[in-house]
C-alpha cells in the first residue's frame, strides 16, 4: 500500500505558531493574528495558482502575515515578522503520529505538501519522522498549490503508479476533496467534527484522530497483505 500524508496539521501540530503570535503581539491579539493569517495563506496559495504566479511557500505565509497584521493594525518588526515565518518550520508531531507511522511499517509512507523543501526538511527533523517516510514531496516542482491536479500527480510519478494505488490522509477537507477528485483513496482526519466539504468530492472516509486510522484502513481491505 501507498499511503500519503498531508504535513501541516495532519501530521504536525502546528500550535507552536499561536505561541510564537502571543509572544510578538501578546494573548489577547494573538488568536485574531492566527486566524486570519492562516485564512489568508490559504487564499494567497490558491489564488497564486489560479493566477500562475506561483511563488515559494515562505513567501506566501510572510505575505500573508503582512496582510493580516496591517489588517489588525498590529505592528511588529521586521525581526518579529521573520520569527513568525519561521515558526512553521519548527512544528511538533501529534501524539498519535509517531505511532501510526511505525504501526504502517511495511508500507510505503510519504509526505505531500504545500510547504517549501526546505520548510519541510527542518519540519521532518523538528518532529523526528525522517526514518518513517519514505519520500517528503514537496509541489515546488510543479509550481502549483493544493488542491491543483498536478501537485496530486508528484505522488504517482514519484512511485510510477496510478492515482487509485493511492490512499491519501488529510486534516484538511479542501485537500480531501481536491484529492479525491484526482482518483486518490482518501481519508479525512476530522478533528473538529466538522461537515464535508461542499465539493462533491466522491469516496471521502472519515475518523477523528490519526489513532484511528490503522482501523479504517484494515476495515477499507487495504491492510491485508501486511
Amino acid at each position: 500500500m501507498h499511503i500519503v500524508f498531508d504535513a501541516y496539521g495532519t501530521l504536525w501540530n502546528v500550535s507552536q505558531i499561536e505561541e510564537a503570535c502571543r509572544e510578538e503581539v501578546g494573548v489577547q491579539a494573538a488568536g485574531a493574528l492566527l486566524e486570519l493569517w492562516r485564512k489568508k495563506q490559504l487564499e494567497y496559495a490558491f489564488l497564486r495558482t489560479v493566477m500562475g504566479r506561483y511563488v515559494p511557500f515562505e513567501r506566501v505565509t510572510a505575505d500573508a502575515l503582512a496582510f493580516a497584521l496591517a489588517s489588525l493594525q498590529l505592528q511588529v518588526s521586521a525581526e518579529a515578522s521573520r520569527r513568525l515565518v519561521e515558526a512553521w518550520s519548527h512544528p511538533e508531531a501529534y501524539a498519535d503520529a509517531l505511532p501510526l507511522l511505525q504501526r504502517l511499517t511495511g508500507h510505503q509512507r510519504a509526505i505531500l505538501s504545500n510547504g517549501d523543501p526546505g520548510m519541510l526538511a527542518r519540519g521532518v527533523e523538528a518532529t523526528g519522522m525522517g526514518e518513517h517516510l519514505g519520500a517528503v514531496l514537496s509541489v515546488a516542482p510543479q509550481e502549483h498549490y493544493k488542491p491543483h491536479p498536478d501537485a496530486y500527480q508528484l505522488v504517482c510519478d514519484f512511485w510510477n503508479v496510478d492515482p487509485e494505488d493511492i490512499v491519501f490522509v488529510s486534516s484538511n477537507g479542501w485537500d480531501v476533496a481536491g484529492a479525491s477528485h484526482f482518483g486518490f483513496q482518501t481519508i479525512w482526519i476530522n478533528r473538529s467534527d466538522l461537515p464535508q466539504e461542499g465539493l462533491g468530492a466522491p469516496r471521502v472516509a472519515r475518523v477523528s484522530s490519526l489513532a484511528e486510522l490503522p482501523s479504517a484502513l484494515d476495515q477499507a481491505g487495504l491492510l491485508s497483505h501486511e
